[in-house]
């Protein structure tokens, strides 16, 4: 190593500023993956307004999912609980066909994963072992090609599943880890959101041509009432003009009265009636009736066998003396006369009230006289008379049912046109819920981006129009929302967002913008200000109401705001361009501590480019070439003698050297950490393998590599292939970097522990969650964090807290180290402490291990 290099290396101040564009680096990512998750969701929240049925709906919803991870194979399944079936809606699988049935009974998907996922309601993540618990203990059959990863989450409405989404992999190369299971998740719920705005939308479409087609068949059926009623009053004007009689009658009863009187000037009539059928033709009745006999006639009887009822049979005028009548009565036609039919008539003449080939009754005129005497004459004039009795009778019947019919067709048209009124009223109260709904935030209320971004841009045009209108733009991200959310439950949470929003509320004016982008990120459009201290302003009042406490029920808990400004500097600007650059000040602030505020200047811009070129070479790095490896000893603190040693690996960029903490993060989010990783493992097992003196040796890898399965074996298929024994290697992992609650990460290690590999927790007393590692996962090394070690010769508490970590992990058989022992006086408090191996520059300098010949790219 040349002095030029160590030199550089030592510089402190070249240290932090590495230690600072890796940070920036971090802020940059997150930015870009938040930046990738909320224009997928907005896409999601587009695609449920513009498609125009679900046939374009999921195929569009496939490529964003694809587009947020590797989804080739994806498949929507819909649950339909009243028939208790299944229906893919849409499948796409390079293995397995799409289900040959539109429906099948949901017992037979619960056998399987997809079903597994929609009776627990639960998200699933595949891996080997949780698989084959679940088949041997009856949950789920191994129905299907068998993926290498497969990853489903339950739709969710409300309390109900609706249905399930999956995405799966076939190859080793393509994985899911558990930030894919919430990112997929979290993601499913504005899926069945936009699904839910579809059906609806959907429902309203066939809701409305449904009604629609009822009233164009009320329509229609008016139409054809209306002509019948036209064509009933065109008969009954020709049926008055025929008769005047009919013409004169103001009703039935004065109709048969005047009819009874003019057949009185034709012949005689002493004895006159009209009969009548009923609806159900089994009975016969008197509407008017003149008898000189029989003043107490029936009105209403059953037909029997009168001379009536003879009419009506044979539709025949009838002329019946005597002598017919004896004739009838032999032939069985008419019953002999009884006090039912009334007193026998010498003659009798009924006529048939004929209506459209019908017989509806029958009128009559009779005689007890001998001195009487009717003729054919006067059967034909009845009979002619009977033709425009029935005509007269029909056309009041048709008069009486037209305007029933026109009162009943006034009474639907009436109700019809209200509820169309309301349907009209209705749809457009709906028109205007959407439009809110797609520009407002469901929980706050608040201007969602979409209505954000338009007044951002109104303020543009003004600005365009009017040079001195001056405005800026706000990014707030609130402080410790994720632990509230997680430790409150997810109802706290929303309080807490509504209670943060009325906050910032209370400190903007009316004409200002507030927005809610998503999660705890808000966004405000300061319009018309004169400087750009009065975003200062605003920004410190946000900030100082935000450090005000948060009650819950009787607790209360504590947020802060970190606040990124930008101005709009020109005519030029653009509102992507604002949101960015607020977004990166917001950014700048949090890594500065948090609870405050930056304004966006050139030198954050340059960072952020800065950034991206440093992504760039390292993907353009080689392996043997430009990477080398520093090899610290871990040496007893009483003997000074090496116990075990740490590998760590260093970036040769030109004449410059960067220590891992200014590349390590950028290769973590690029995915290059996992081949950088086995190139630094396979050379440390190479090492190993071919000295004499073999001591354990640390490995520092990232935990990428306890997601899945799969990469546990790459590394314990490195150390097979090098022969190096698996108890001489200790893998390293960062506490900050491990999650207490991944049983991912926790079957990994296990796997790895079971092969023999010593795995160490590094950056002990970092986070303060360290001793839930030391109790529930299988580490056998513990390394105090260089800072933990420090405050151990500043801080006699902190020297207690480290006897009590020494003590435990004897206990537990854990090996600790204390890594940062850079002074005589830390060197004393360890050992004090009890700690007995350490590496730094008290105990040593590092060496650099021999470079490889071959060359790989990363």
């Amino acid at each position: 190593m040349s002095n030029s290099q160590t030199k550089k290396v030592a510089n402190p101040e070249i240290a932090r500023l590495r230690k600072a564009v890796a940070r920036l680096k971090n802020i940059a990512l997150k930015y870009r993956q938040s930046e990738v998750v909320q224009k997928a969701l907005f896409r999601i929240s587009e695609l449920a307004s513009s498609a125009r049925d679900m046939s374009e709906f999921y195929p569009a919803l496939h490529a964003i999912i694809d587009e947020l991870m590797m989804a080739k194979n994806f498949y929507v399944c819909v649950y339909d609980h009243a028939d208790d079936t299944v229906r893919f809606v849409y499948f796409v699988d390079e293995y397995d066909a799409m289900p040959s049935d539109e429906e099948f009974p949901a017992e037979v998907l619960r056998q399987g994963l997809t079903g597994y996922v929609m009776r627990t309601s639960e998200p699933f993540l595949l891996s080997e072992q949780n698989f084959n618990e679940l088949v041997e203990r009856g949950e789920i059959r191994d129905l299907g090609s068998p993926p290498v990863d497969w990853l489903g989450v339950p739709l969710r409405s409300g309390d109900r599943v609706i249905g399930a989404m999956v995405v799966q992999s076939y190859t080793e190369e393509v994985g899911y880890t558990t930030n894919d299971k919430e990112l997929f998740m979290f993601v499913s719920q504005h899926i069945v959101n936009a699904l839910e705005r579809i059906q609806q939308r959907e429902f309203m479409r066939e809701e409305i041509d449904r009604q629609t087609a009822n009233l164009r068949d009320i329509n229609r059926n008016l139409e054809e009432q209306i002509a019948e009623r036209k064509r009933a009053e065109k008969l009954s004007a020709v049926l008055y003009a025929i008769s005047e009689l009919t013409n004169t009658s103001e009703n039935m009863s004065t109709f048969f009265s005047q009819l009874h009187g003019q057949i009185g000037k034709l012949m005689n009539n002493d004895n006159f009636f009209v009969a009548l059928l009923d609806d159900d033709r089994r009975h016969i009745h008197f509407p008017y009736y003149v008898d000189e006999r029989d003043q107490q006639l029936v009105d209403r009887r059953p037909l029997g066998k009168g001379m009536t009822e003879y009419v009506i049979k044979t539709q025949q005028p009838a002329y019946i003396d005597e002598a017919a009548y004896s004739k009838l009565v032999k032939a069985g036609e008419v019953e002999g006369p009884t006090k039912y039919y009334g007193s026998r008539p010498t003659q009798w003449l009924g006529s048939p009230l004929v209506v459209d080939d019908e017989v509806i009754g029958v009128l009559s005129v009779q005689t007890y006289k001998d001195e009487v005497n009717y003729k054919q004459d006067d059967l034909e004039v009845l009979n002619f008379v009977s033709q425009h009795v029935a005509v007269a009778l029909e056309r009041r019947r048709n008069a009486d049912e037209v305007k029933r019919v026109n009162a009943f067709l006034e009474k639907k048209v009436a109700e019809r046109t209200e509820e169309l009124v309301n349907e009209i009223e209705r749809r457009k109260k709906i028109e205007e819920k959407l439009f809110y709904d797609a520009h407002h935030d469901t929980l706050t209320g608040l201007p969602n981006r979409s209505m954000f971004t338009e007044r951002l841009q109104q303020a543009l045009n003004q600005k365009r129009r009017f040079p001195s209108h001056n405005f800026a733009v706000l990014f707030v991200d609130l402080d410790r929302f994720k632990d509230i959310n997680d430790s409150l439950g997810h109802s706290a949470g929303d309080e807490f967002l509504l209670e943060a929003s009325r906050r910032i509320g209370e400190c903007v004016r009316d004409n200002d913008t507030v927005a809610r982008l998503g999660g705890d990120e808000f966004v405000i459009l300061l319009n018309l200000i004169r400087h750009m201290d009065d975003a200062r302003e605003v920004a410190s009042r946000i900030i100082e109401h935000m450090r005000k406490p948060f009650v819950f029920g009787e607790t209360e808990h504590y947020s802060g705001a970190s606040v990124g400004i930008a101005e709009c500097k020109s005519r030029n600007d653009s509102a992507e361009r604002l949101l960015r650059d607020a977004d990166a000040a917001m950014y700048q602030a949090k890594s500065m501590g948090r609870g405050r505020y930056v304004v966006f200047d050139e030198s954050i811009h340059k960072d952020l480019v800065a950034s991206l070129h440093r992504e760039t070479e390292l993907r353009h790095a080689q392996f043997d070439q430009d990477f080398v490896l520093q090899q610290f000893d871990l040496v007893s603190l009483s003997t000074r003698q090496a116990r075990a040693r740490e590998v760590l690996v260093r970036w040769q960029r030109g004449e410059q050297l960067l220590t891992a903490q200014s590349f390590l993060n950028v290769a973590e989010k690029t995915g290059m950490i996992l081949q950088l990783d086995h190139w630094m493992l396979t050379r440390c097992c190479e090492i190993v393998r071919d000295e004499e003196l073999q001591i354990p040796i640390y490995v520092s890898l990232s935990t990428k590599h306890l997601y899945k399965l799969a990469d546990v074996k790459a590394l314990l298929e490195i150390i097979r292939k090098t022969g190096v024994r698996p108890e001489l290697l200790v893998f390293e992992f960062s506490e900050t970097e491990l999650s207490d609650n991944s049983k991912r990460q926790l079957t990994a290690l296990r796997t790895l522990a079971d092969a023999g590999v010593g795995l160490a927790l590094n950056e002990f007393g970092r986070s303060s969650g360290a001793l839930q590692y030391l109790l529930n996962y299988p580490f056998t090394h513990v390394k105090l964090d260089p800072r933990f070690v420090s405050e151990t010769a500043a801080s006699e508490r902190a020297g207690v807290m480290v006897r009590n970590v020494v003590n435990l992990c004897q206990e537990l058989d854990i090996t600790v180290a204390a890594a940062g022992v850079d002074t005589q006086a830390q060197l004393t408090a360890i050992r004090k402490a009890g700690v007995q191996i350490g590496v730094g520059k008290e105990l040593g300098e590092p060496r650099w291990l021999p470079a490889r010949a071959k060359q790989e790219a990363i």
